[in-house]
């Protein structure tokens, strides 16, 4: 018996079920869109990493490649399993079927039509290491890709770290700006009220007045590059973000360094390197895989199926039929296929063993010049603080002899100018010697530049109780 429900239950439960399905709708709908920052929002580096590794089309490329090569190698290991395919064909004429369901042609059969359908399977038994070095090679290229998506989170990882940091840079170009402003500012106006009391020349003011645009200018340029230093870090992070973010404080205290010597040895456990190797030793096996395409492969092959003519007339045995047999295949003569086909194995793999090489030279300059910048950024900060230091010192006695009316406002303005040349290239100074560890780390390391390198100043001072020797880095970034 059949019920049929009232109208107003249906709509109940038709309202129940498009609640219950709501969320989860919402959820896959989230999940398809593209993740943005909101403007303002607080930006830290470990979030920025993650960020980049679950949103860079870089990584998402690496990732396909990945899976298309684990593919490849599912596709070369079919040879070891049964072909079985099914068949179906019609003939007319003087043509035949034979059990391989191919159609032949016969001259002194007497012409009718005839149907035949079934199954065949094809066994390889033996091809003398054919099939086994072709699988181990596809194994070794699947390893090569798992090895380039390692290098490409490692190079994505050193690209967010990079301009992190010049973002963190422009930050503090931006407070020198504004500060040199204000100062700027404050003389101005004082230069200012004593030209209208007649006690400073119209000159003072002028020079003043100059000086304090050229600042302005400067502030300008430097909120600029840091808005295009934000659209720098959303593309290292595959994301369309804001403009504006509160960055992490990073410090910037110089770290003592391994040897060079054990930096280069490192360097050859780099993913690049590894990756290369694969690549090397799979294109090897291929090689192996090629030249055994010259000997013979064995193979045993199985049919079944029906067969009915569509005229009765004909006396013919009807119904089911099966067939067994062996082969055995040579190639004699391919065209030259095969040998050209050697000579191509053989020319990958030289070429394969050449950029190992050629990656391990390079990886060796990346990481001496990486050392060396480290070391020379890590001597000129000591010298940018001491010249600072100067400038600081420089500017207060100029501002004492022209309160005292022993100088002239040039002698302030050029102390300014000094002090906002050395505070900016010790700002340069520190930042550059921050993104020289972090590419030394990353061309000595590769796979380990995930362990973030960049910690801020609460975690380091967590870490180091006594950094009175240490060199100290911009305030809390915050817009």
């Amino acid at each position: 018996m059949t019920y049929l429900l009232p109208r107003r239950t249906c709509l109940m439960l038709a309202t129940l079920s498009l609640a219950v399905a709501s969320p989860s709708a919402t959820m896959a709908a989230d999940a398809d869109q593209p993740v943005a920052l909101s403007r303002g929002s607080f930006l830290g580096v470990q979030q920025a990493v993650e960020t980049a590794v679950k949103n860079h089309p870089m990584l998402m490329e690496g990732q396909a490649n990945l899976k298309a090569s684990e593919a490849r190698t599912e596709q070369a290991r079919s040879l070891y399993y049964p072909q079985v395919y099914a068949n179906a064909n019609t003939v007319a004429g003087a043509g035949v079927s034979n059990p391989r369901f191919l159609v032949g042609g016969g001259l002194l059969r007497e012409n009718q039509t005839t149907f035949t359908g079934g199954v065949i399977a094809n066994q390889r038994l033996y091809d003398f290491g054919y099939t086994s070095n072709l699988v181990e090679s596809n194994k070794l290229a699947e390893r090569a890709q798992g090895q380039d998506v390692n290098a490409r989170r490692a190079l994505v990882l050193l690209y967010v770290q990079r301009a992190y940091l010049n973002s963190l840079k422009r930050h503090r170009l931006v407070q020198i700006a504004e500060e040199t402003v204000r100062e700027r500012g404050i003389i101005a106006g004082q230069i200012e009220t004593l030209y209208r009391q007649q006690l400073k020349s119209k000159l003072d003011f002028d020079l003043a007045r100059v000086e304090l645009v050229n600042a302005q200018s400067l502030l300008v340029r430097s909120r600029n590059d840091l808005r295009a230093s934000f659209a720098d870090l959303n593309r290292t992070m595959g994301i369309a973000g804001a403009d504006d973010y509160v960055l992490e404080d990073i410090s910037v205290a110089v770290r003592p360094q391994k040897t060079l010597e054990t930096l280069i040895n490192e360097s050859l456990s780099h993913p690049e390197v590894k990756r290369a190797k694969e690549q090397t030793a799979s294109a090897d096996a291929r090689l192996t895989a090629t030249k055994r395409q010259y000997l013979p492969t064995f193979s045993a092959i199985a049919s079944g199926g029906t067969f009915d003519p569509f005229d009765p007339r004909q006396n013919q045995q009807t119904g089911g039929w099966w067939m067994a047999g062996a082969m055995v295949s040579m190639p004699l003569f391919t065209g030259f296929l095969i040998e050209n086909q050697v000579v191509e194995a053989n020319a990958n793999r030289q070429a394969a063993s050449a950029a190992t090489s050629n990656i391990e030279q390079a990886l060796t300059q990346q990481v001496t010049n990486a050392y060396l910048d480290t070391l020379t950024f890590a001597q000129q900060i000591t010298l940018a603080e001491e010249q600072v230091k100067t400038a600081q010192e420089a500017l207060q006695l100029a501002k004492q002899r022209y309160k005292l009316g022993l100088g002239t406002v040039v002698e302030v303005t050029q102390s300014e100018v000094a002090l906002t040349a050395a505070q900016t290239r010790l700002a340069d100074t520190q930042y550059d010697y921050k993104i020289a560890e972090v590419t030394l780390a990353y061309t000595s390391q590769g796979d380990d530049t995930g362990r973030i390198l960049l910690m801020s100043r609460a975690s380091t001072a967590s870490r180091l109780p006594d950094t009175a020797g240490q060199t100290e880095g911009p305030p809390v970034a915050a817009y």
